[in-house]
């Protein structure tokens, strides 16, 4: 359609040169996703079977073509490095690769168009506070809670809205449109003492992730999921011998196994070395952990691993994880 709209076969082959890099950085499968973000700067509500549509009432003259073609030239490259943490887009902007990584950990995108604005109107700086502030309401909001992500949307549309039109000039003034998706302390402890995680396929980055925060801020040294050498330990392992039966009973076990307090971060030899081992043979090398979070299991239940351990340890938890997802601005 946008061809069409172009006479002149000079301007026409240069259109289809840029249109061929711009599906080239933004990939030709996800091109209807990138136009629905573009879009969604203007529009509160777009449905994907109407987004060519609404690209045929608002394009209509060669000039509205090109028009469109700066403006999704100008957000093709950030779309494409928001898919991608290691992007050359952030060699100079360092401080928003975690928070990149972190979205794409939590896939979650509805935040896309306010991206687009901050990025556009936003230095550097305060960009990537916008872009933590979004992961950490998206952590509160999606990962933990679960709360309708239909909602979300209008609310990034008035963000990105304000954003554009100046009227949000500081992550300040961003955050007060996006108070209202913020889960509040008190509920996002109560969902986080309840939560639960499977550790197979995605979701064991996930979990990991969640550990090395913790573990963190219990200590103040670094410890990155992606690089840290640790893997996830079952305190109450996924396949229990009959040992565990003494302390732990039966028909609590499917319940208990995917708690995040009965995950732990342990060094990969030690993991091996006590796999579904009685609680005694772990507790020996949770002792020895260089991991904080880990060690304290071994102070807190020296003995025996049980169902209040699981509820107390998941309790302790919650209450961190309170101070590690923090907004800057509440």
């Amino acid at each position: 359609y946008l061809f069409s709209c172009v006479k002149v076969p000079a301007d026409l082959e240069a259109l289809q040169r840029r249109w061929r890099a711009l599906i080239g950085t933004v990939r030709q499968e996800r091109f209807p996703e990138f136009l629905r973000y573009h879009l969604l700067c203007e529009e509160p509500r777009i449905r994907s079977e109407r987004l060519f549509k609404i690209v045929r009432e608002r394009v209509k003259t060669p000039s509205d073509v090109f028009a469109l073609m700066e403006a999704l030239e100008r957000r093709g490259e950030l779309f494409a490095a928001l898919s991608d943490a290691t992007h050359e887009y952030w060699t100079e902007n360092p401080a928003c690769r975690p928070h990149v990584r972190d979205l794409l950990l939590f896939r979650v995108r509805q935040m896309t168009p306010l991206l687009f604005a901050a990025w556009e109107r936003l230095d550097p700086a305060d960009f990537a506070r916008v872009l933590k502030m979004v992961s950490v309401l998206s952590f509160r909001y999606s990962v933990v809670s679960g709360l309708n992500t239909n909602e979300l949307e209008p609310v990034y549309h008035d963000a990105a809205k304000a954003v554009l039109d100046r009227q949000a000039r500081t992550p300040s003034d961003v955050f007060e449109r996006l108070r209202s998706i913020l889960v509040e302390d008190e509920k996002f402890e109560q969902d986080f003492a309840r939560f639960v995680i499977d550790t197979s396929g995605q979701r064991k980055k996930l979990a990991k992730y969640i550990l090395a925060r913790l573990e963190q801020d219990a200590t103040g040294r670094a410890c990155d999921p992606d690089t840290d050498p640790a893997t996830i330990e079952h305190v109450l392992p996924e396949n229990p011998s009959a040992e565990w039966e003494g302390a732990f009973p039966r028909e609590k076990w499917d319940a208990a196994t995917y708690r995040l307090a009965n995950l732990t971060l342990l060094e990969s030899t030690a993991n091996r070395r006590v796999g579904n081992a009685p609680y005694a043979e772990k507790v020996a090398e949770y002792a020895k952990s260089r991991y904080a979070i880990t060690q304290e299991i071994a102070k807190r239940a020296p003995d025996a691993w049980t169902v209040e351990h699981v509820d107390d340890r998941q309790s302790r938890l919650a209450q961190r994880a309170v101070h590690v997802w923090r907004i800057d601005f509440t």
